[in-house]
């Protein structure tokens, strides 16, 4: 058999054939070559994975260590601190009769325990009492102000020496003065409240409480827990209520009576101060040189006169006193008691009704129930019929003199 040759076997035939493979693009040795690349990446990849895991693991070993070692739990809320702090801030409002006040202070600081209240330092309240008045101011050393309820506390700082303490203090256009330790302003309905004791220096003179309360547009001062007060003697031509005498003769009769020169000094439980009309209210003690009236309450009315500024008064002499309940005039004199006392200072008279007794030094005593007082010349007028049990006989008026009987 003839033994035939295999033309893709030679050496042309193998060229050729690489040639047109060359030709055609065919791609097995590159792919050999992007295989080994290929493992070379899977290879780093594998690496640095097992570097992450390995960092991971060391980081939570030692966030682990770390709350080991710290013991107990942590807990974690909001620090007070990160609040609001302003400078010299301003707040405005207008009264329920639309006059404005302002509040201005130091420092403000607004926390995140009580969102409607402003922690102030050194608080100034101006205000204006009534229309075409001047200004009145309230100042402390601390307070806060909720701005939502427009209610304004004020304190001084205990934690400061006395001398260093500023009180709260309250100026009115009219001349009032009070100072205290504690006031809770409401400045749309033009009231102040306080805990603490009180003394206020004004036409009324001075007043002191353990408590108290300003409302009525700061007009009617309410003095709780026990006041006392002193009444300053000053005659009408001094408070211009009323010319002064040309003559000795026409001089005004005195003040309150009693033929005295000192101050009135007044004690009770509670005391109302309203314009004119002072109202005293249990145990009331009003004393003036050697005079004294007990009683269980009394409205002393006052002279007075219309202020320049609006709104405002002036308060001149004692003019009457109303003394009820338990009634007593103590003098160097005499000691009169009955149901009802009526002091007139025009006339100097004092009054006494009911079941009335008088006992003079000497031991004269005498029961009625109607007595007239003469302040100024000590003489004594009984009408009326007794009805005491020590009146004579058919309810005539009774006079007993040591000695007589």
């Amino acid at each position: 058999m003839p033994l035939q040759t295999n033309p893709a076997a030679s050496p042309g035939a193998m060229g050729r054939s690489r040639a047109h493979g060359d030709a055609l693009g065919l791609w097995e040795p590159k792919r050999t070559l992007t295989l080994a690349a290929a493992r070379k990446h899977t290879e780093r990849i594998i690496f640095i994975r097992r570097m992450l895991i390995g960092a991971s693991a060391a980081l939570v070993a030692l966030l682990a260590y770390y709350f080991a070692t710290q013991g107990g739990e942590m807990v974690i809320k909001d620090d007070p601190d990160t609040s609001v702090h302003m400078i010299k801030p301003r707040y405005s409002g207008r009264t329920s009769d639309s006059l404005p006040f302002y509040l201005t202070s130091e420092t403000a600081t607004r926390d995140l325990e009580n969102r409607t209240e402003v922690a102030l330092a050194e608080p100034v309240l101006e205000f204006i009492r009534a229309e075409g008045a001047e200004s009145s101011s309230v100042q402390a050393d601390l307070g806060t102000y909720d701005d939502i309820n427009k209610i304004l506390d004020l304190r001084a700082d205990m934690s400061l020496p006395q001398t260093e303490r500023q009180n709260v203090v309250l100026e009115t256009d009219d001349g009032y003065r009070c100072v205290t330790a504690h006031a809770r302003i409401y400045p749309r309905e033009k009231r102040i409240v306080g805990d603490a004791p009180i003394r206020c220096t004004g036409n009324f003179g001075v007043v002191g409480g353990q408590a108290y309360e300003i409302t009525d547009n700061y007009r009617t001062f309410v003095f709780k827990d026990g006041m006392d007060g002193i009444i300053n003697r000053d005659d009408e031509a001094a408070t211009g209520l009323r010319a002064a005498p040309e003559d000795e003769a026409d001089a005004p009769r005195p003040i309150f009576g009693f033929d005295g020169d000192g101050p009135i000094a007044v004690k009770a439980d509670t005391a109302t101060y309203n314009g004119g009309t002072t109202d005293l209210l249990g145990s009331v003690v009003v004393e003036q040189d050697d005079s004294t009236i007990y009683s269980n309450e009394m409205k002393i009315l006052r002279d007075k006169a219309t202020n320049a500024a609006a709104g405002s008064i002036q308060l001149g002499a004692v003019r009457d006193i109303i003394a009820t309940g338990d009634f007593r005039y103590v003098s160097d004199e005499n000691d009169v008691r009955g149901d009802t006392g009526v002091y007139e200072r025009d006339t100097s008279t004092l009054t006494v009704t009911g079941d009335v007794r008088v006992v003079q030094p000497d031991g004269n005593t005498v029961s009625t129930n109607r007595l007239v007082y003469d302040t100024v010349t000590e003489t004594v007028r009984f009408s009326g019929q007794c009805q005491g049990r020590d009146c004579g006989p058919d309810g005539r008026t009774r006079i007993v003199i040591p000695g007589s009987e």
